[in-house]
């Protein structure tokens, strides 16, 4: 999957975006904040867990093996969406 669909997929804030890389488990959590009517997306890969408040940082956090999505978009193996 492209990294322009990814970004496209997660920023319809519809449900868990989950991934496989390198053998392991990884997601992108979508999460919206009705206090403050904002949105944050924890990013999860191999057991680390960091919380972003947007969609370039979503794509750009190297949170998988030291990469971002955007660097392995083409690589990543599709779990859930």
């Amino acid at each position: 999957m492209k990294a322009k669909d990814i970004k496209k997929k997660i920023a319809e804030i519809a449900s868990l975006f989950g991934f496989e890389y390198n053998g392991k488990e990884g997601n992108v959590d979508p999460c919206y904040i009705a206090e403050t009517n904002s949105y944050e997306f924890l990013l999860y890969y191999d057991g680390n867990e960091t919380t972003v408040y947007d969609m370039d940082s979503v794509m750009n956090t190297p949170f998988i093996d030291g990469k971002s999505l955007n660097e392995v978009a083409d690589d990543l193996i599709i779990t859930e969406m």
